[in-house]
C-alpha cells in the first residue's frame, strides 16, 4: 500500500499539504535536532494494528507491553527504574519536580534549564544558574563545586543543550551529593549518542535522567524518566497524581521496537557518523573564519559565536533559512551574569540521517561561514546552489541506517518514500523558488522550546 498515492487519489486537497512538506524536506537541509526524521520502522509500528488496542479492553497486554518498554529502556541505558507514563518532556520535568523538591527550594541548573517548565504556583522554586567559564567557554567544575557548596541546592540539573563538549557526569554527581542534592540530567538531545558510546553516559551516576524519544532520538512522541530505585515510588506516584495515565499501545510498541533498533550495529554506525559529520562541519566553519563555542565539538552540536558573524544570531537564522538552511539561535549563559553569548546552533543529526557525507558537510560549513562573514548576493547565491545540489541527492531517510531485514521489508511494502516521489517532485519548475523560501515556513518553529 502506497499511502501517498491513495491520499492523492482520495483527497487531493489534503495531498497538497503532503506534497509541500515533501518538497520542503527534500530541498532544504535542516540542522535542527528536533527535525530529525523518525525511524521508518517506528513510524510503521505506530500506524499498525496496535493503534486499535485500547488499554481498558486489553489491559493485561497493555501492561505487559509497557513493562517490555521499561525493561528495554533500563537495559539500553543501564537504569534501575523507568517511567514511561508521560508524553512530553515538559510533563516529565514537572513529574520530577513534584516528586523531589518542595516549593521555594533552591534548584541549580545549567543555563537555567527547566525553569521554563515551572509554570504554576506549586512549581515555584528558587533557580540559580551555573554556566560556562566566560573565558574558556567550558564548564569549570571546580568553580561549580564552590558555587554548589555556597548555594546548597536541593536539586542540580544538567541539560547540555547548548554545550558541544563531553560532560563529566561522575564529577557532577559527586558535587551534588556532597551537599545532599539530587542530581538530574536531561539528555533529550544526546540520548542516542550515549547509547552508542559516542558520548559519556550520566548513568549510573545521576539520580534522575529524563529524555524525550521523538525528534533527536527518532522515536514516537513520548518521554522517559529513569531513576534510581530509591526514587521510583515517588516518581510513579507523582506521574499518577499529575494525571499521566501512560502511552497508547501503538506508541508503546513503537518505543519498544525503537529501543531494539538502537541496539543494532547500523544505529551505532549512524551515531559514529553523526559525530564525524559534526567535526567536519566545525572544521569547515572554522576555515571560513567562524569562532565556535567551546572551540569545537565532541557531539552532534556545533555552536557559532554570533559575535564573529556580520549580524545577530537571529539575523543569521533568517538569512540561512532563505538559503534553505534551518538552524536554531540560542543564548549561552556563563558563570558571569553580565556575559552571555549570542549563538547559532547546528546539529548534524538530521542531515546524517539523510546520508550526507563528511566531505559534503565540510563544504557546506565553508560556504555557510563565508556567507555569515560577508552576507552579500554572491555568497548567498553560492550557498543556495550548494544547498540545492546537495539536498536533491539525499533521501529523507537513508537506508544505510536500517538493518537488512527491516530495509527489505519496508521497501517491499512501500513504507519508505521511493525514488518516484522525489523524482516527480524534482521535476517541478518551482524548485529554485522553493529553496529560496523554504526556511520561512519554519520561522514559527524556531521560537519553540527544544528540550
Amino acid at each position: 500500500m502506497n499511502l501517498l498515492n491513495i491520499i492523492r487519489g482520495f483527497d487531493g486537497e489534503l495531498y497538497d499539504y503532503f506534497e509541500k512538506e515533501l518538497e520542503r524536506q527534500y530541498y532544504s537541509l535542516s540542522f535542527i535536532p528536533d527535525e530529525n526524521s523518525i525511524s521508518p520502522l517506528c513510524s510503521a509500528t505506530m500506524g499498525s494494528v496496535m493503534v486499535n488496542a485500547q488499554p481498558l479492553s486489553a489491559f493485561a497486554q497493555h501492561k505487559s507491553l509497557e513493562q517490555l518498554a521499561v525493561e528495554r529502556i533500563c537495559q539500553l541505558f543501564n537504569g534501575e527504574h523507568a517511567n514511561v507514563k508521560t508524553i512530553t518532556i515538559e510533563d516529565a520535568s514537572r513529574v520530577v519536580f513534584q516528586a523531589l523538591v518542595q516549593r521555594s527550594d533552591v534548584v541549580m541548573s545549567l543555563d537555567n534549564r527547566k525553569q521554563e517548565h515551572c509554570n504554576s504556583e506549586s512549581l515555584a522554586y528558587r533557580f540559580v544558574n551555573f554556566g560556562l567559564d566566560p573565558d574558556t567557554q567550558k564548564l569549570n567544575l571546580d568553580a561549580i563545586e564552590e558555587q554548589v557548596k555556597a548555594t546548597k541546592p536541593k536539586l542540580v540539573i544538567v541539560s547540555p543543550i547548548n554545550y558541544p563538549l563531553p560532560v563529566d557526569y561522575e564529577r557532577f554527581a559527586q558535587i551534588a551529593h556532597e551537599v545532599g542534592a539530587v542530581f538530574w540530567c536531561d539528555i533529550s538531545q544526546v540520548a542516542g549518542l550515549i547509547t552508542a558510546h559516542a558520548l559519556p553516559s550520566p548513568l549510573p551516576h545521576a539520580d534522575i535522567v529524563t529524555f524525550t524519544t521523538q525528534g533527536a532520538l527518532q522515536g514516537p512522541r513520548s518521554s522517559v524518566i529513569i531513576c534510581k530505585n530509591k526514587y521510583a515510588s515517588a516518581i510513579d506516584r507523582s506521574a499518577v497524581a499529575l494525571g499521566h495515565s501512560g502511552l497508547g499501545s501503538s506508541e508503546l510498541a513503537a518505543l519498544c521496537v525503537h529501543m531494539r533498533e538502537m541496539q543494532t550495529e547500523e544505529y551505532k554506525d549512524y551515531c559514529h557518523n553523526v559525530v564525524v559529520n559534526a567535526e567536519s562541519l566545525a572544521a569547515g566553519l572554522r576555515e571560513s573564519g567562524m569562532k565556535l563555542i567551546g572551540g569545537g565539538t565532541s557531539s552532534h552540536f556545533v555552536v557559532i559565536d554570533a559575535k564573529h558573524c556580520g549580524l545577530s544570531a537571529r539575523g543569521a537564522l533568517e538569512i540561512l533559512a532563505d538559503c534553505g538552511i534551518m538552524v536554531r539561535n540560542c543564548q549561552v549563559l556563563t558563570a558571569d551574569p553580565n556575559t552571555k553569548f549570542d549563538a547559532v546552533r547546528f546539529s548534524s543529526l538530521p542531515v546524517t540521517t539523510r546520508g550526507i557525507s563528511a566531505d559534503q558537510i565540510h563544504k557546506l560549513g565553508i560556504a555557510i561561514g563565508k556567507f555569515l562573514s560577508n552576507p552579500n548576493i554572491e555568497n548567498e547565491g553560492m550557498l543556495q546552489t550548494l544547498v540545492r545540489e546537495t539536498a536533491v541527492l539525499l533521501p529523507n531517510y537513508h537506508d544505510r541506517w536500517l538493518c537488512e531485514v527491516v530495509c527489505d521489508n519496508l521497501e517491499r511494502n512501500n513504507f519508505l518514500v521511493g525514488s518516484s516521489d522525489s523524482t516527480r517532485i524534482a521535476n517541478r519548475s518551482r524548485l529554485s523558488k522553493l529553496v529560496k523560501g523554504a526556511g520561512k515556513v519554519l520561522h514559527s518553529h524556531h521560537e519553540q522550546n527544544d528540550e
